[in-house]
């Protein structure tokens, strides 16, 4: 298959500010990873650039990132320590080492589960999201190999482990969005504590996190084959709901019910999920094919260009479980609220991120 759009489409995020925020947030991050693994395949400078560039340019003449907030746990503000990583390897600048020390010293006091896990914020205590698993245990695991004195991933490989235990539904074999470990939040099933639906992204955030953190873990003393097992149903799960022209739907496993749509986002997660799991062994070689069908699939189904601009359709813009912080929106988990409660974009950063993540695996196979 063609990929001109995407290429052209990723030429053109990279060369206008319009396409995405300049901000402290898991998704930039999300775009600058994409980059920044493009720029370690092909060596691009320009890709390079552009993601040194944008993480400067969110420093004070102190050498401080106001945005980061030590006093407030949220494992979304962790993600985007990520990309200082590779900028660190490359440049030996304190000040990219200095916000990775800050924010894995919150990490430290961080608010857990009574099983051991990271809240997903302050304001939504007891509760593990699928979604927190890619924003906090990636850094968590790079930081300790990195700088930690003791190599020690328990914690992190324990805290996997309890996503298998309390959000994975035997009966069907997939993955629900979120669990309230306390039961008291409005949302969740009082018995089994999980939210009431599958939400394609939050399985596509999940996949994400078990390749990264493996490849991160690769060599180390760490027993990284349940790892592998994970991903083999997680995957297993989801393909029986993969439509047959390769997408997931945003509402995995109700594709029929009125409303509900074939998403972006979700399905290129898996797309990475499927493609990276397969290069590293994770996954057998014949998966390849799976992932490879949903990433064209959504480029067929959704990539348009209209007035010499590229654009990915077909993106929830953003969802979630219980009250949104910022706008006071009531998200109760329900089929409704999925398919109807969120808006659809165009272009936006959580469908262009893994859409790039997704094409630098595609290349690999060629």
């Amino acid at each position: 298959m063609a990929y001109e759009l995407v290429e052209k489409l990723k030429e053109q995020y990279m060369a206008e500010e319009k396409w995405y925020s300049l901000r402290w947030h898991y998704i930039e991050c999300c775009i600058l990873k994409a980059y920044l693994d493009s720029y370690e395949q092909t060596g691009n400078q320009a890709e390079y650039r552009f993601a040194k560039q944008f993480i400067d340019r969110l420093y004070d003449e102190n050498g401080r990132i106001p945005e980061i907030d030590p006093a407030y746990y949220s494992i979304d503000q962790i993600r985007m320590a990520s990309a200082l990583f590779p900028l660190y390897r490359e440049e030996n600048d304190p000040k990219y080492k200095f916000v990775m020390d800050q924010l894995y010293d919150q990490l430290k006091t961080y608010p857990r589960t009574p099983s051991g896990s990271f809240w997903h914020k302050e304001n939504y205590p007891n509760q593990i999201w699928l979604d927190g698993l890619y924003m906090g245990q990636p850094f968590y695991a790079e930081y300790t190999k990195q700088f930690a004195e003791t190599k020690d991933y328990s914690d992190t490989l324990n805290q996997i482990a309890n996503v298998r235990k309390f959000l994975y539904n035997e009966a069907n074999g997939l993955y629900y969005h979120a669990y309230d470990e306390s039961r008291e939040i409005f949302w969740c099933d009082k018995e089994s504590g999980m939210s009431p639906n599958v939400w394609g992204r939050a399985v596509g955030w999940w996949a994400m996190a078990l390749t990264d953190v493996y490849e991160l873990l690769q060599g180390e003393k760490a027993d990284i084959e349940p790892l592998k097992a994970l991903l083999q149903e997680t995957v297993d799960g989801m393909l029986p709901y993969q439509h047959s022209g390769g997408m997931w739907y945003q509402v995995v496993d109700k594709g029929d019910a009125s409303g509900n749509y074939l998403e972006s986002s979700g399905t290129l997660m898996m797309a990475y999920g499927i493609l990276k799991g397969v290069r590293l062994g994770m996954l057998p070689k014949e998966y390849a094919v799976y992932g490879r069908r949903a990433f064209d699939g959504t480029v067929r189904q959704y990539i348009r260009e209209e007035n010499g601009e590229v654009l990915l359709g077909g993106i929830c813009k953003s969802a979630g479980v219980g009250r949104n912080p910022d706008t006071g929106i009531v998200r109760d988990g329900s089929f409704e609220y999925y398919v109807s409660g969120e808006q659809i974009a165009d272009n936006n950063g959580h469908g262009v991120a893994p859409l790039l993540m997704a094409y630098n695996e595609i290349r690999r196979l060629a």
